[in-house]
């Protein structure tokens, strides 16, 4: 008998049990759908850096490291092991002349190649192991021969395997976007090495201790300063870059799916207690036939709890089906990873069954509270709750008030929890809406500031390595260009210490500073500038004194910071060729900036950019970004019209008698919707208004998590507000419609007929 019941009730109420499988569903689809794509990310780059056990830190010397440097790094306490390196830049000999960073091992124990086809790296070996991503743009394969050129000095090389490099997971390019066929890397063992001059210039450190400033100092004194740059892992481009990609979905994971499930499982509470409550009198009837309590309450938590698990469960197996599948073609364009793989985390299944069980424990505690009243008063309906006025200015206002607003204020009066709810589930849908915009429009303005408004050049040529200044300044004078420098630099203060860039201008206008603001402003002619972001990582202002020095230096310059501007996507210092000059430095321009489309290669060119090949790169950058925001957009809408539907039920129903007796007193139907309306859009305007705040508050959250590069300001576009108040007050308005229907159909007799 009870399972024919509950069969009935479900056909019944079909759609309220639909909304708590959907609001389940979602619920843990999205958390559970996010966390599975970055855990996934995480556990596979772990088990990569492990694999080839990556190294700890890395130190450069422009001068090379002898064996006895060597022996007194590893002879360190907090050194478990150490190995030396060399590094040429090369060109393979074929028709676009790519560039290939080439590593010439002494041994093989320390960021190891990963195998992807041929054979396993032999440091007895005289052939060259490629990176795979490289060879398959360029159509070389496991067997075939590749011809380096090192200053005008060819070497031939059998490739006996394709490979991957844990620190080439992010690769660094003139362009941002990826550009596998124009760089790559290859390792060759040292016994097979016939470049002239080569030394070993880096040393691979593993060390077991975290304290990174006192290792350093150790090393230093071993090496008895004659070092140029210490980097840890946190430091290392490729190794940081993707940490903070991995940092912005962990960020969005942890905070967007935690927003969808408390509104969908404050929702779902309210959902199960009235449908619940209004099971009063048939729970009265089961009472008087003599069903025993423990009966009835089981019967009555299988609504809740058949419904919310089949919607939890659905979700914790769809989402890191679906949704990680979505992020990695993009990601896979830009990072690489030998497998691309979710993983899955024992939060998946807390989230899914804490959601099943708050909507157990909504039936449950309803139930109990039926099950109290004795068979007689459970059979009658519950009364409604009479609101007093009291005496004095209230009534007045009240008189003042038309019907509708009289009308709509008694029954939010009644129902405070289902009225709260609503609020709550307009308040968490717009933060949702307002921070996906917000986000999507703070991407797209970062853009324009930078390429449109910073940038001001339409070509920009990187020069070779080895490009002499004659070649540099043909390029300058028929491109009609201008020189910059670019180099990365070490920057500390107060014993503060971050890799940054360096930008050094040889006049003219065509690159632009700005301030906080992004106005433009003229930075100090002769003087340190630094960037805003750098500023704050470093705790430094203008009139400040802070010490630099390019990569490989073996010594810092002191300098007084004159001024400060903001960028978006570079942190570190700019100053004019004058200054840098002064301070003892060889300008060696590094590109020339044109404001002019050019397309020719001369000598000495390395690419040739222009402006949407930049544009094109940020895009890329922020594809997968841009995806998860346009998930978050449809799956926020989805919520916004599941729970809006949901509690419209609720109101249709708690409302029926009331709306049965306008209209036996003579209201229409369209005078019914528009009460409905009314109400519907005073509660959702007001979580839309208190969602705002909450919604820029999700925005600041996540753009913290982009890492030290990038400087993004969070600004409330009018736009973003207007998009999300039309998607929240069209979804409102188009549940009120579904409505009309149910309005025009009630039966007014078996409505409004007493119990008896």
């Amino acid at each position: 008998m009870l399972y024919r019941k509950a069969l009935r009730d479900m056909g019944r109420n079909f759609s309220q049990f639909i909304s708590i499988f959907l609001m389940a569903f979602l619920a843990v689809f999205i958390y559970c759908g996010i966390c599975g794509e970055w855990l996934g990310l995480q556990k596979a780059a772990d088990e990569y850096y492990a694999r080839t056990n990556l190294a700890d830190v890395w130190v450069y010397s422009q001068s090379g490291f002898d064996e006895d440097a060597l022996r007194r790094v590893e002879a360190l306490q907090s050194v478990t092991a150490a190995e030396r390196r060399a590094m040429v830049e090369v060109s393979a000999e074929l028709a676009h002349s790519p560039k290939i960073e080439t590593y010439i091992l002494e041994k093989n124990e320390i960021s190891m190649p990963y195998l992807s086809k041929g054979g396993g790296f032999d440091i007895n070996s005289d052939g060259i192991w490629l990176d795979a991503r490289f060879a398959d743009a360029n159509g070389l394969a496991v067997g075939g021969e590749i011809t380096l050129v090192y200053g005008g000095f060819p070497i031939t090389k059998s490739i006996e395997g394709l490979v991957y490099s844990p620190e080439y997971v992010f690769m660094e390019n003139d362009t941002m976007y990826s550009d596998v066929k124009n760089k790559g890397f290859a390792f060759m063992s040292a016994k097979a090495v016939s470049f002239p001059g080569f030394f070993y210039s880096q040393l691979l450190i593993k060390a077991d201790t975290d304290d990174c400033a006192a290792l350093e100092k150790d090393i230093s004194d071993a090496l008895d300063g004659k070092y140029g740059v210490f980097i840890t892992r946190d430091r290392h481009t490729s190794y940081n870059q993707f940490a903070m990609e991995i940092e912005q979905h962990k960020a969005m994971g942890a905070v967007f799916p935690i927003v969808f499930a408390l509104v969908a499982i404050l929702t779902l509470l309210t959902t199960m207690a009235r449908l619940s409550a209004a099971q009063r009198t048939q729970i009265g009837t089961l009472k008087a036939l003599g069903f025993s309590k423990k009966k009835i309450v089981f019967h009555y938590l299988s609504y809740g709890f058949l419904v919310s698990l089949a919607g939890a469960v659905f979700g914790a197996v769809a989402g890191p089906i679906v949704l990680p599948p979505l992020f990695y073609p993009s990601l896979s364009a830009f990072y690489t990873l030998p497998a691309w793989e979710p993983a899955y985390d024992i939060s998946f299944y807390l989230i899914a069954a804490f959601t099943v069980a708050c909507c157990t424990l909504a039936a449950y505690l309803t139930t109990r509270e039926v099950l109290s009243l004795a068979p007689a008063e459970s059979l009658r309906p519950r009364e409604l709750k009479i609101l007093k006025q009291k005496n004095g200015a209230a009534p007045k206002l009240w008189q003042k008030l038309g019907f509708n607003l009289q009308w709509n204020l008694r029954d939010a009066g009644r129902n405070k929890t289902r009225s709260a709810m609503a609020t709550v589930g307009a308040l968490g849908c717009t933060a949702l809406l307002i921070a996906a915009f917000g986000m999507y429009n703070d991407m797209a303005d970062t853009k324009v500031w930078q390429y449109e408004q910073i940038y001001r050049f339409e070509t920009k040529i990187t020069l070779t390595d080895v490009a002499t200044y004659e070649q540099a300044n043909n390029i300058a004078v028929l491109s009609d260009g201008e020189f910059i420098m670019e180099n990365a630099v070490e920057i500390r203060s107060g014993g503060v210490k971050y890799t940054g860039s360096l930008l050094v201008t040889d006049g003219g206008n065509l690159i632009a500073f700005t301030d906080e603001n992004r106005k433009e402003i003229t930075l100090p002619e002769n003087g340190v500038s630094v960037s805003h972001k750098m500023a704050e990582l470093l705790g430094v202002g203008v009139g400040d004194t802070a010490e630099w020095r390019l990569f490989g230096s073996e010594s810092y310059i002191e300098c007084t910071v004159a001024g400060i501007y903001r960028a978006p996507m570079t942190q570190g210092l700019t100053m004019s060729r004058e200054t840098f000059e002064n301070f003892g430095g060889e300008f060696r321009p590094s590109a020339v900036v044109s404001a002019e489309y050019f397309d020719e290669k001369l000598e000495g060119a390395n690419h040739v950019l222009h402006s949407s090949d930049m544009s094109a790169g940020w895009d890329e950058l922020t594809e997968s970004f841009m995806l998860m925001i346009y998930i978050l957009v449809f799956a926020a809408v989805l919520l916004a019209a599941v729970v809006m539907y949901n509690l419209g039920v609720l109101s249709f129903t708690e409302m029926q008698r009331e709306f049965a007796t306008l209209k036996v007193l003579g209201f229409k139907t369209s005078r019914l919707r528009s009460l409905m309306l009314t109400q519907n859009l005073i509660l959702t305007f007001i979580g839309f208004l208190t969602g705002i705040p909450f919604g820029v508050l999700l925005v600041d959250v996540v753009i913290a998590s982009m890492g030290d590069s990038f400087d993004i300001i969070v600004a409330l576009h009018p736009s973003d507000v207007a998009i999300s108040a039309l998607i929240i007050a069209g979804t409102a308005a188009v549940v009120n419609l579904l409505f009309s229907g149910k309005l025009r159909k009630i039966d007014m007799v078996s409505t409004l007929k007493s119990v008896e």
